[in-house]
C-alpha cells in the first residue's frame, strides 16, 4: 500500500479504510508534529495536538472535499 499516491490513499480512507488512513498518518504526522511543536514550543502539547488533528481528520474524512490547496 505504500505506493498509493495521497490522492488514493485518501479516497480509500474517505471509503472506510483504515490502512489507508494509517499511511496518510504516517506520511504526514511529522510534518504536523513540527508545525505544532514550532507554534506552541513546548513538546507535550505538540503530541497531544497532533494526535487531536488526527483523530479529527479521522472522523471528519467522509465530508472531506478536495479544494486544490495543498
Amino acid at each position: 500500500m505504500q505506493e498509493l499516491s495521497d490522492e488514493a490513499a485518501l479516497a480509500l480512507a474517505k471509503q472506510g479504510d483504515q490502512e489507508a488512513f494509517g499511511l496518510l498518518y504516517l506520511r504526514y504526522v511529522a510534518r504536523i508534529y513540527n508545525y505544532v511543536y514550532y507554534r506552541t514550543g513546548n513538546q507535550y502539547d505538540a503530541e497531544d495536538l497532533t494526535a487531536r488533528v488526527f483523530f479529527r481528520a479521522m472522523k471528519h474524512i467522509p465530508n472531506y472535499m478536495d479544494r486544490g490547496l495543498p
